[in-house]
């Protein structure tokens, strides 16, 4: 399985829990980008056959698994996940920006 980034920018869940209602195509792409980025690459639905219990696992670990279809991209995610990013009230898209500048900083010192 192809890892996401292992120190994303910005948490995938926080950032779709800031847009979700948005409704813009800018937000959609948002929170496509930053689940894309904590899955990784797509694997082929040959090979995800080949390492579903590694991508199970991974789901419930919170990084989201990106399979590529012949229909197109399928995300597996932990159904915990799911309802926190459905349920909970997220964040301003300028406090994820905010905390995101933050984490950046706190790094490179």
């Amino acid at each position: 399985m192809t890892k996401g980034s292992p120190t994303p920018e910005v948490d995938w869940k926080l950032v779709v829990r800031s847009l979700k209602g948005t409704g813009t195509s800018e937000g959609r792409m948002l929170v496509e980008k930053a689940i894309l980025e904590a899955g990784g690459i797509p694997l082929r639905l040959r090979e995800a056959r080949r390492r579903l219990f590694i991508l199970t696992t991974s789901a419930s670990e919170s990084r989201p698994a990106i399979i590529e279809t012949e229909s197109g991209l399928v995300c597996v995610i932990a159904l915990d996940d799911l309802v926190d990013v459905v349920m909970e009230r997220g964040p301003t898209l300028g406090e994820v920006i905010a905390k995101g500048r933050s984490s950046v900083h706190t790094r490179s010192r």
